[in-house]
């Protein structure tokens, strides 16, 4: 049977469809890269925001005189819904991944669900130099916004010496970027009584001209061990790149969310690691319109983003989502969300093309990991900045290089290679 993968959301959900792309061709099935020439689709689903299910359910629509199952989150957390709209679609939880070659093989509709989680297979996944390993499932928290905790349940860690193994593989195996994916990093290991810059330390181990990349980490959850993660990013194998999550500039609203943390406590964690790494690459996300934001609160979001100057900042306008506490709250008008999404982009849309122009005219050492979508070839500094790099030989994909950066946009960075 020819099958299509199809992914929507994190770089977990990537891996996951990398560990079932493993999976279905052990079983015989054919992968293939093209829906059109597919007998059936997996839909591996998010179910983070409206927004995405509108397109998954979209796209789910488009799809006639094939076999679809759905698995991921909006399998785990919103199999109602599935049913009701796409009787015909089979249903498998991400926690159950080998039940999907079972439910492809199926004569008829099939429903796979198991709450019990299984341990996690650290096993790499990817293609060529880019590879994920999975550290965790689920989180400790309790976001009153968020469904994906209903969808991935509570923390599941793999064993130290498991991902240490998955990482020496990926690396056999040609890997020049590892990725370490959880739903929060920072609270990896808590329930092996291990920690997360234990983890990162024992990277020191490895020899080889590769990266580690590490996954989204919430404030509150790095805030005990904050000296140790700092000191673990000396390690020259980790990229000086850093994902920490702020949602909003107004303590009031973050007690809302339920985000367990202050708008100091964020400062503190982004300022602890500017003041030993100066160069770290900060990425972070923000929700505007949470219910109850007033216009002060909203302000407060616009200063903040003005004031920690971060490289990339993920906007999202609130989207109730079902089983959580906030979709029960009042909600503010779409206009209202759309106007202040508005005013925030075009903040960071301005403050990261100051900061990627302060690139431009310096020599930096990259590695070659990607083909560009617009021809060329994408390279990764050491800060984990992007940079884009026209008219490569294939043959440099996985190479260290230097480059120089000619110029920037807000996303990215544009340079050449220096050919000494």
């Amino acid at each position: 049977m020819r099958v299509y993968l199809k992914t929507f959301g994190c770089s977990s959900n990537r891996a996951e469809t990398a560990a079932l792309e493993t999976l279905l061709l052990g079983g015989g099935f054919e992968v293939v890269n093209e829906p059109a020439s597919a007998e059936a689709v997996v839909i591996n689903t998010c179910t983070v925001r409206r927004d995405t299910e509108l397109r998954m359910m979209k796209y789910m629509s488009s799809l006639t005189g094939r076999k679809i199952v759905v698995t991921g989150c909006m399998a785990e957390a919103q199999p109602a819904t599935i049913a009701a709209t796409f009787p015909q679609a089979s249903i498998v939880s991400p926690h159950n991944l080998p039940m999907v070659a079972k439910a492809l093989a199926a004569g008829q509709r099939s429903v796979f669900m198991d709450h019990d989680p299984k341990p996690l297979d650290p096993a790499p996944y990817g293609r060529g130099v880019r590879h994920v390993v999975t550290i965790s499932r689920g989180c400790l928290g309790d976001c009153t916004y968020c469904i994906v905790r209903v969808a991935r349940g509570r923390l599941t860690s793999v064993r130290p010496d498991k991902i240490l193994d998955s990482i020496s593989l990926a690396v056999r195996e040609g890997a020049r970027e590892v990725l370490l994916s959880a739903q929060d990093t920072g609270v990896y290991g808590m329930d092996l009584g291990t920690d997360l810059p234990a983890l990162l330390h024992s990277l020191a181990r490895f020899e080889g001209s590769f990266r580690v990349r590490l996954g989204m980490f919430n404030p509150s959850s790095v805030i005990p061990f904050l000296q140790r993660l700092i000191e673990a990013f000396d390690n020259e194998k980790l990229y000086k790149f850093a994902h920490v999550p702020v949602q909003s500039g107004s303590d009031s609203i973050l007690n809302g969310m339920g985000r367990h943390y202050g708008v100091d406590d964020f400062r503190r964690v982004i300022t602890s690691l500017r003041s030993r790494h100066p160069e770290i690459t900060l990425f972070t996300d923000i929700i505007v319109g949470f219910p109850g934001e007033s216009e002060e609160d909203f302000r407060a979001t616009c200063l903040l983003l003005e004031e920690i100057r971060s490289d990339k900042t993920h906007i999202a306008r609130f989207s109730p989502r079902p089983r959580t506490p906030a979709s029960a709250m009042r909600q503010l008008p779409e206009a209202v969300k759309k106007k202040r999404s508005i005013i925030l982009t075009e903040i960071a849309m301005r403050v990261q093309r100051e900061i990627n122009s302060q690139w431009i005219g310096r020599a930096v050492g990259a590695t070659v990991v990607d083909y560009f979508a617009k021809g060329g070839m994408i390279a990764r500094t050491d800060q984990y900045k992007t940079v884009a790099i026209g008219g490569l030989e294939r043959s440099l994909i996985g190479e260290r290089v230097e480059v120089s950066i000619l110029s920037a946009t807000p996303f990215f960075l544009i340079g050449e290679i220096n050919r000494h």
